[in-house]
């Protein structure tokens, strides 16, 4: 673990400003590695500002989510289950007018403390409830208490998974279910032994990990939601820095939650020798790669649908537009939405570097491939998930006649 030096002199906490709020958090200067670079973890309040495009997208699909609840038939709340600062319930609340009350959480005494400290600063004690309880206790207290979310924010230091179910269960019909993971290399396969256990599934080393770390979570998600005859539906899920970032509206239905239990749940079969790839329906041992002999690795059950809704990010996309283009990272978010709609992300993934490695060939540029496949009549972009990587619905041959055939 890298040394943090504890700064003396200087004042525990200062007041900055995010979007629209005044935060008191945690002096920086006082929390800094050998490389001058502030560790979030070692302040005594979680506060990151690395994240703060992860908070400041947060609060745009918020703004676009309440325009699909015209009808209001009851009061529109979200909940934080892990507060820090109350920087996300705060923000939520000043950002989004149309929100009535927002439920911060943390358990930590001082993080508590300064959460109420905040929601005093922005003048919000009448729209913000503070609490100190287990993230889980939390949701399902609230729940208890015929409370139900249009969001419910998960954002834990490190992993999301036992807080999945509580979050799912606390949604009202429709809302959106807003997770991020920090243990990437768990859900992506180079721990792959931890992530098996903790998400309950089958994980080795593979060559795109962010894509199977997100889907592998999607996956997870999707199995505790039909547990409780509830389905979803990604809106959203990126890759960015050190964590995977997801959006899901959550539906409930007995019938709906099988259909995608049996439509949109698989496993993925892969050869790191060749680069072949297919989804399969059923668990399996290592087998024998049909293109080169090579073993086969099976991963799963993951999400095997579209990770982006295209309409639902438009909408995004026009509300950034009209409305917050204050935001610090407005540009970043209006890069990422635009990446995102383009990625065919309901299609196969392939790494270019692996077959190309096979077929002894220089590896071509991607926008080369993605012309001669869509020539050839084939669905094919890239993604922000690989960069090396590509989509396509191109049968095998195919996909390795344009890798062999284009011009480096």
């Amino acid at each position: 673990m890298a040394k943090v030096w504890h700064i003396s002199g200087l004042n525990d906490y200062v007041v900055i400003r995010e979007g629209k709020a005044t935060l008191k958090v945690p002096n920086p200067m006082k929390y800094l590695r050998q490389d001058n670079v502030y560790e979030p973890a070692w302040a005594p309040v979680f506060y990151n500002p690395q994240q703060t495009l992860n908070r400041d997208l947060s609060v745009v699909v918020l703004a676009t989510l309440t325009k699909t609840f015209t009808k209001r038939s009851e009061p529109l709340l979200v909940a934080d289950p892990f507060s820090g600062t109350g920087v996300r319930a705060i923000r939520y609340v000043l950002e989004v007018p149309s929100i009535d009350e927002a439920y911060a959480n943390d358990l930590d005494l001082e993080a508590y403390n300064l959460i109420k400290e905040n929601v005093k600063l922005n003048n919000l004690g009448e729209k913000i409830r503070v609490f100190r309880l287990d993230a889980n206790a939390f949701l399902y207290l609230l729940k208890t208490l015929r409370k139900s979310f249009i969001l419910v924010d998960i954002d834990p230091y490190g992993t999301p998974a036992p807080y999945v179910d509580a979050g799912i269960w606390a949604l009202r019909r429709g809302g959106v279910l807003c997770v991020t993971a920090t243990d990437t290399a768990t859900l992506g396969g180079f721990k792959f032994e931890a992530g098996s256990k903790r998400y309950d599934v089958k994980l080795s080393r593979n060559d795109i990990p962010n894509d199977v770390g997100i889907r592998i979570l999607l996956g997870f998600m999707a199995r505790r939601a039909a547990t409780r005859d509830r389905y979803l539906e990604p809106l959203l899920a990126y890759h960015e820095a050190h964590y995977y970032r997801v959006f899901v509206r959550v539906g409930k239905g007995a019938d709906k939650a099988l259909n995608m239990v049996e439509t949109q749940l698989s496993y993925l079969e892969l050869c790191l020798t060749c680069g072949y790839r297919d989804y399969v329906q059923s668990l399996k041992k290592e087998d024998r790669c049909p293109v080169c002999g090579g073993k086969t690795a099976v991963i799963g059950p993951l999400w095997r649908g579209s990770l982006n809704n295209v309409e639902f990010l438009n909408e995004v996309k026009n509300t950034v537009g009209a409305e917050y283009q204050y935001l610090s990272t407005y540009k970043r978010i209006v890069k990422l939405l635009d990446v995102a709609t383009s990625d065919l992300t309901h299609l196969k993934l392939y790494n270019v570097q692996t077959i190309a490695r096979f077929l002894k060939v220089n590896i071509p540029q991607l926008s080369k491939i993605v012309e001669c496949l869509t020539s050839k009549g084939f669905k094919a972009s890239k993604t922000s998930l690989c960069y090396t990587c590509i989509r396509t619905d191109a049968d095998w041959s195919d996909l390795v006649d344009c890798v062999k055939g284009v011009e480096t």
